[in-house]
């Protein structure tokens, strides 16, 4: 069971925060165990935390943070950040880099538990195998027989880095005339990026809206042969996932958590530094060259993310940190 808390929406000079004031009437009734509490930005888990230490209950910090932020509310929040680390009784994180990064702002290493991100691998896989055997038929209606497609989504605004995979694009077109590179997403550089590709004298470039369904982005997936997030900066980046379990080989850069937890470099993808469009255009050309590699690539995709990164083995991340904690009196 879930309940939706009702919330206001206080306008301040760093931005729009919220605060649910229930919550403190809905621990005092339910009188929980544990209270897990993610984020750090909101005053609503300021009141969260102050209420769970003034009753005892204790607090499992659920966090993402692989760095310090650059914004202002960032640098404001930097105390309240230590204070979760320190004083929480155990402390969630999807990775290695958030595990280090909580263990530098003073968090014990003994009460850090690392709960790897999935998605429903499930879905994706039912999903994608009604797609996979019309791969080819699919692509002949769309216009894309005999092209190799190269794959991103993600939304058109900076940190996502898709000025980068152009470039990068552009100097593999030259040399191949058999490419599509397909960008799924929206956003406020939109206009940009396709007077860019214009500039660039790109050929096959197709710029498409997210506002998909699903099961129509899953198609996309099925249908490319790669894919590439050239993020500057993600905490995760839950495409990672989705890309590896449609069986595709990924690039992305060091940036992105999801990167650096799941691509084993040279095995199932490429790991490139961030901004950096020479390395991104020899990583994209060792695959476009070789349909072997690409197919061996995304083989081991598929095999990392249903081992590793499924909903159980996050789910034995919060049960290890819930049974710390529980014993920690006893």
């Amino acid at each position: 069971m879930y309940k939706v808390l009702p919330r206001i929406f206080i306008k301040t000079p760093i931005g729009e925060l919220s605060l649910n004031p229930s919550i403190l009437e809905e621990i005092i009734k339910i009188k929980p165990k544990i209270i897990v509490i993610n984020g750090y930005t909101e005053p609503t888990i300021w009141l969260t935390f102050a209420m769970a230490k003034a009753l005892k209950i204790p607090i499992i910090y659920w966090t993402e943070g692989i760095q310090e932020p650059q914004s202002i509310l960032g640098v404001i929040t930097r105390p309240l950040r230590i204070l979760f680390v320190k004083k929480s009784n155990a402390i969630i994180v999807p990775g290695k880099p958030s595990k280090n990064y909580v263990v530098s702002l003073g968090a014990d290493t003994e009460k850090v538990f690392i709960a790897p991100n999935a998605i429903d691998n499930d879905l994706f896989v039912k999903i994608s195998q009604q797609y996979l055997p019309l791969k080819e038929k699919i692509r002949v209606q769309i216009g894309l027989k005999d092209k190799i497609v190269i794959l991103c989504i993600a939304q058109l605004i900076k940190r996502k880095g898709i000025e980068y995979l152009l470039r990068a694009y552009a100097k593999l077109e030259h040399e191949h005339d058999n490419l599509m590179l397909i960008v799924i997403g929206s956003g406020p550089l939109e206009h940009h990026l396709k007077n860019l590709s214009k500039s660039l004298g790109l050929r096959n470039v197709r710029f498409m809206s997210s506002g998909m369904k699903l099961s129509e982005l899953i198609k996309f997936y099925c249908l490319a042969d790669i894919f590439v997030l050239p993020t500057l900066e993600d905490v995760w980046g839950f495409v990672i996932n989705e890309a590896m379990i449609c069986g595709l080989p990924v690039i992305s850069t060091y940036a992105s958590q999801a990167a650096l937890e799941m691509i084993v470099n040279g095995r199932n993808g490429y790991i490139v530094k961030e901004a950096n469009v020479e390395e991104l255009f020899l990583s994209l050309k060792k695959l476009v060259c070789n349909p072997e590699l690409r197919r061996e690539m995304g083989r081991k995709s598929f095999e990392i993310v249903i081992k590793k990164f499924n909903i159980n083995e996050m789910s034995h991340g919060f049960i290890k940190a819930i049974k710390y904690v529980l014993n920690m009196d006893g």
